[in-house]
C-alpha cells in the first residue's frame, strides 16, 4: 500500500505540474506574501503549492574484499503555503521515501562484520530494516510578516548556518521547530534570532527534543580514549542562534553563536573581502563548555578543560564561467572541534561532501576547488581535492573518532534543465577517498579507502 500510494503521488505531482503550467495554481516559484487577501476561504483557495521529487541511487565501493553495497531511494515533498491575511501565513510540508531496489544492506560483511552505512543514511539509521514506513511532517508553522521583518513558531525552514543548517544531501535533511524571528536593518545589515527545541535529523523519520537526539549517532570516545555515553545524558533543552550579517561595497561580515544548552557556547566570525574577480575570506571559531563536570567523564559531551579553536581561510578567483579556490584550516591543540552531528555538518571553507572536521584539533586542511560552467551555465562540474593532515588516530585529546589522516577526491556533474522541462535537475557525484596511514580492514570499513557514485535526480516544482 505505501509503494501504491507513493506512486499515486507521484502522478499527483505530475498533475499538478501540468496545472502550474497552464495557469490553474500559483507558479512554484511565486512570492504568495506579495499578496493580501479579504475573505478567509481565500487564504487556503489561493495557496501556495510547492514541492519536489526525487531519485537518488548510490553505490559504495569498499576496498579490496570488503563487501559493496549499492541502493535506489524515490520520494518526494509536497508543502502548502496560505496566503496572507492580517500579515499572517501559515505553512505545512509533508516528505516520503520509499526503496525502489537495492541490494542487501543488511547483510555483514565478512571481514568486519559491518554493515553498509552510507546506502542506510537514505532511509531510517535508527530502524536498520525500515524501507517503507518513511514519511515524515517536516513543517507545520504560522509566520506573522510585520515592516522590516518576521517572526516564525512551530516547524519550519530554519535559515542555514555554518553549523545548524538543512545539510539536504540524502532523500531528507536536517529539519527544526521551535521560534525565530527575522530582522531586515538599514545599511544592508540583517539580524535573526532563533530558540529550537526540537529536531528531526537527516535520515530520520522521528522528531526529538535536544536530549533525545544529541548522541544518536556515533558517540566517538572521551579525551581519555574511553568510549563515550552521552546520549540521553546531556539533558541539554535546546539552542539559541544569532545569525547578524552585514555587507559593504567589498567586504561582507557575518558572526553567528550558537548557545548549546548545558552543552557549550560556539562563536563564529566570517569575513570576506572582493575586488573585481577575486575574493579572500576567513573564519574564526571559538568554542567554550557551559558548565563543569557534574557527572561522569563518558557522559559528558564535551570535557570542561577543551576550548574549540579553529581559524579557515580561501583564496578565490573567478573568471566568465569558471571558478577557482584555494582553503585551508586549522584546528588548534587546544581542543578538539565539537557540534552534534544530528543538527547539521560544519560548513568550513575546506568542508566538502564526506568530509568533515568535526571531532577532530590540532589537525590541518587543504581543499583545492575548480566549478567550470557550459551551454549558458546549464551544464556545470565542480572538482574538489581534500587532504587532512596531523589527525593522530590513538590520541584522542585530539581525534574523537581516531581517524586517519586522509585524501580524498569529488568530482560533480551537475546540469540543469530548461524549456518544457525547467525545473528538473539531474547530478552525478563520484568520491574517493584514501587513508594515508592505516588501511586494515576494521580501519577504513565504512570510513575510507571507498569510491561511491551517487546519482540524484530532482523535479522542484
Amino acid at each position: 500500500m505505501k509503494v501504491l500510494a507513493s506512486i499515486l503521488f507521484f502522478f499527483g505531482v505530475m498533475g499538478l505540474a501540468q496545472a502550474q503550467h497552464h495557469g490553474l495554481v500559483n507558479d512554484a516559484h511565486h512570492d504568495s506574501g506579495h499578496k493580501e487577501v479579504s475573505a478567509f476561504v481565500d487564504i487556503f483557495t489561493q495557496a501556495h503549492l510547492h514541492g519536489h521529487v526525487r531519485n537518488y541511487f548510490m553505490s559504495t565501493i569498499n576496498e579490496g574484499g570488503l563487501k559493496d553495497y549499492y541502493s535506489n531511494a524515490t520520494g518526494g515533498a509536497i508543502a502548502m503555503t496560505t496566503q496572507r491575511y492580517k500579515g499572517f501565513e501559515f505553512g505545512v510540508k509533508g516528505l516520503f521515501t520509499y526503496q525502489t531496489f537495492s541490494s542487501d544492506l543488511n547483510e555483514a560483511d565478512p571481514t568486519t562484520s559491518g554493515i553498509s552505512k552510507w546506502e542506510h543514511e537514505l532511509y531510517d539509521i535508527e530502524d536498520l530494516n525500515n524501507f517503507k514506513d518513511l514519511d515524515r511532517l517536516e513543517e507545520l508553522y504560522i509566520t506573522y510578516f510585520f515592516k522590516g521583518g518576521k517572526a516564525s513558531l512551530g516547524k519550519f525552514e530554519f535559515s542555514d548556518t555554518p553549523l545548524i543548517n538543512e545539510s539536504d544531501g540524502r532523500m531528507k535533511p536536517f529539519v527544526f521547530k521551535g521560534a525565530s524571528i527575522e530582522l531586515d536593518l538599514a545599511h544592508q545589515q540583517s539580524l535573526k534570532l532563533s530558540a529550537l527545541h526540537g529536531v528531526s535529523p537527516r535520515s530520520t523519520v522521528e522528531w526529538y527534543n535536544f536530549n533525545d537526539a544529541i548522541g544518536l549517532v556515533n558517540n566517538g570516545t572521551t579525551i581519555h580514549g574511553t568510549p563515550a555515553d552521552y546520549h540521553e545524558e546531556t539533558h541539554s533543552r535546546g539552542a539559541l542562534v544569532l545569525d547578524y550579517q552585514k555587507k559593504w561595497k567589498h567586504i561582507d561580515l557575518k558572526f553567528y553563536n550558537w548557545y548549546l544548552d548545558r552543552i557549550h557556547n560556539s562563536s563564529w566570525i566570517e569575513t570576506a573581502l572582493h575586488k573585481d574577480s577575486w575574493s579572500f575570506g576567513i573564519q574564526g571559531l571559538l568554542q567554550v563548555p557551559l558548565v563543569k563536570a557534574t557527572h561522569l567523564v563518558e557522559e559528558q559531551y564535551m570535557h570542561h578543560e577543551e576550548l574549540g579553536t579553529v581559524v579557515s581561510s580561501q583564496l578565490c578567483k573567478e573568471m566568465a564561467k569558471a571558478k577557482w579556490s584555494v582553503a585551508y584550516t586549522h584546528a588548534f591543540d587546544t581542543g578538539r572541534f565539537l557540534f552534534p552531528k544530528v543538527l547539521g555538518r560544519d560548513q568550513f571553507y575546506t568542508s566538502i561532501s564526506r568530509s568533515r572536521l568535526e571531532g577532530l584539533g590540532d589537525v590541518d586542511v587543504i581543499t583545492l576547488r575548480y566549478q567550470q560552467g557550459f551551454k549558458k551555465k546549464a551544464l556545470e562540474t565542480i572538482i574538489e581535492c581534500t587532504g587532512i593532515f596531523g589527525a593522530e588516530k590513538d590520541d584522542p585529546r585530539f581525534n574523537k573518532y581516531g581517524i586517519d589522516d586522509y585524501v580524498q577526491l569529488n568530482a560533480r556533474l551537475n546540469y540543469h534543465f530548461h524549456g518544457f522541462l525547467e525545473g528538473l535537475d539531474m547530478a552525478i557525484l563520484y568520491v574517493a577517498k584514501q587513508n594515508l596511514h592505516e588501511s586494515t580492514p576494521d580501519e577504513v570499513y565504512n570510513v575510507s579507502n571507498y569510491q561511491q557514485i551517487n546519482f540524484v535526480t530532482n523535479f522542484n516544482f
